[in-house]
């Protein structure tokens, strides 16, 4: 019989611990996530001398670093909720007061893969790279990003002094990734990783051969794609394209379709000469064969039928615009008054993507902010004097800051390396990306594969247009970039299976790392199915075909459908 003692002392218990449980203002731990708790990172804190970022670390329902995009609300939506994010400030150099800052997305210790990705970031801007981050996050990898040392759009920043630009150059990376490495460890109770990969488009390919300057151990395996590895000269150009389309009135602020037309020509001209006699597809090719098909035209001649300007064709290309044109197409085959060569000039295919040096009036756009804010004196390359002058400043500037980054540290390094570009890249060159190849020793580098993407500017192409080239092969800024769009790349997305390595890049160089304990060794990748996109933004698939290996490039069987991968295969390039 229980006594009414028995049930006083039951109901004194009941009540204790009640009031001991954790109150409704305290959040409880979602299931994966009960080391997501600051105790669980204090110790590594306080070995490498950092902090955490106020509300770190976080999860989606508590994610305090909106920015633009609450990014971890985008993976709970889509039923991905198990993800801890942490932020680490810290500072790379304690003599400038500059506070470089590092994020990372850890999934539920049961979805970890076991391998941790460092991802890059963009132009000259800051802020941590969250989408990136997150496409990949959600399918089990550990993911970091760094902030570069700023969290501005820009390069107004730089005015802060060199420090801060050594911290954009590479000492955010260098110091945030043992650190890093470490939180890594800290979460996952020590568990080994099996590999650790980069991956970074543009300024974000730059970020990893740069880093491997500074440690070989870095890193097992990179995916990099049109690294901008030669600021110190790819900036001067820029600054002569913009002043020859002042020059020649190319500005088409008046006139934001001109770049359209001239692309809408190039394409249909050149899209049946050299090795493109076929498809007719809107991808060109053959880019060589196509400048030359123009110049031999001339800026009066029969490829520009259709487009002069007269009183009732408001649609149409002035000869100024034509001899710009060309003109820039050509221009840096030369270096000015025999100075060192400055940098690679534009492709003729990529006239959409380079007229965004070209909007600004007056010259005010991004060449010259970076003569502006990192070199401290404003220069045009508008004569050789002056860009002889332009070039041996931003020579200087890079003997102080070590902005560029050297491929040659690639031609023996043990890791694996993926190095991509679009053929009608026009923000960095896609003969500068060849240059980078050859510099880290070209199809003689058993650790480097190199594939061209024919037809894809700078590191993604997103518009739906009849030529758009397929081009989606899962690299960094490869993720669809609305908050909607981005839900594709969760584990639940209901369109067809692109996380393969035949689809994707990264997954190509894990098996191609991973693999070479195996006997016999996984081989290196020699094509993938690139992909476009139709129905935006519901994401269904239009064209797909394979992207080669060089020295194979892309050849049509002639008869079949042009947008099914079956129609193409690689061969040797001729």
């Amino acid at each position: 019989m229980i006594t009414c003692g028995v049930l006083f002392a039951v109901a004194i218990f009941l009540l204790s611990f009640t009031e001991s449980a954790p109150s409704n203002s305290e959040p409880r731990a979602l299931p994966g996530l009960e080391r997501c708790v600051p105790s669980t990172f204090r110790s590594v804190i306080n070995r490498y001398g950092g902090a955490l970022a106020a509300g770190s670390p976080y999860t989606s329902d508590n994610e305090p670093y909106a920015q633009n995009l609450k990014v971890l609300v985008l993976a709970k939506d889509a039923g991905v909720s198990d993800i801890c994010g942490i932020r680490v400030n810290l500072t790379a150099n304690p003599n400038d007061g500059n506070d470089v800052s590092f994020e990372i997305y850890l999934p539920s210790p049961t979805k970890w893969n076991r391998r941790f990705l460092t991802v890059g970031n963009g132009g000259f801007n800051g802020g941590t790279s969250r989408l990136d981050m997150l496409t990949r996050s959600v399918h089990g990898w550990a993911v970091m990003s760094t902030n570069t040392g700023h969290e501005e759009q820009g390069m107004g920043w730089a005015v802060r002094g060199e420090e801060v630009q050594k911290d954009w150059a590479w000492r955010a990376m260098s110091r945030s990734l043992p650190f890093a490495k470490a939180v890594v460890a800290a979460y996952y109770g020590n568990v080994k990783t099996v590999a650790n990969y980069y991956s970074g488009c543009s300024t974000g390919g730059r970020m990893g051969i740069r880093q491997i300057q500074e440690d070989p151990n870095s890193f097992d395996g990179m995916l990099i794609g049109a690294p901008a590895w030669n600021v110190k000269s790819a900036m001067p150009v820029l600054s002569r394209v913009g002043w020859l389309g002042e020059k020649f009135g190319l500005n088409p602020t008046f006139d934001p379709n001109l770049f359209v037309r001239i692309s809408d020509r190039v394409y249909r001209e050149c899209n049946v000469i050299g090795q493109d006699k076929s498809a007719d597809d809107g991808v060109v090719r053959d880019s060589a064969a196509c400048l030359e098909h123009f110049l031999q035209s001339g800026i009066r001649g029969p490829v520009w039928d259709g487009l002069d300007c007269t009183v009732d064709n408001p649609n149409c290309v002035s000869f100024s615009q034509r001899e710009a044109f060309l003109t820039i197409a050509q221009e840096f085959k030369r270096p000015p008054s025999n100075q060192s060569y400055a940098g690679d000039g534009f492709d003729i295919t990529a006239p959409v993507d380079f007229s965004v040096f070209l909007l600004q009036p007056n010259l005010m756009g991004f060449d010259q902010d970076f003569s502006r804010y990192m070199l401290g004196q404003e220069l045009i390359w508008d004569n050789d004097t002056n860009g002889a002058l332009l070039i041996d400043k931003s020579n200087a500037w890079d003997t102080r800051v070590r902005a560029n980054a050297d491929p040659s540290v690639l031609n023996g390094w043990k890791g694996k390396v993926i190095l991509y570009t679009g053929t009608a890249d026009g923000y960095v060159s896609t003969e500068g990306t060849r240059r980078a190849f050859a510099l880290a020793g070209g199809n003689d580098n058993p650790n480097l594969k190199f594939f061209e993407l024919p037809g894809m500017p700078h590191c993604v192409d997103l518009g739906t247009g009849g030529k758009q080239p397929p081009w989606y092969i899962g690299g960094v800024a490869n993720y669809l970039k609305s908050p909607t769009n981005s839900r594709w790349h969760m584990p639940n997305n209901t369109n067809p299976p692109l996380n393969t390595p035949e689809h994707d890049a990264l997954n190509a160089l894990t098996a191609w790392v991973e693999g070479q304990s195996r006997r016999p060794p996984t081989s290196a990748p020699t094509q993938f199915t690139s992909t476009a996109f139709a129905n935006w933004p519901n994401l269904t698939i239009s064209k797909q075909r394979p992207i080669c290996a060089s020295p194979l490039r892309q050849e049509w069987d002639g008869k079949g459908d042009v947008n099914r991968k079956e129609s193409w295969s690689c061969v040797p390039s001729s």
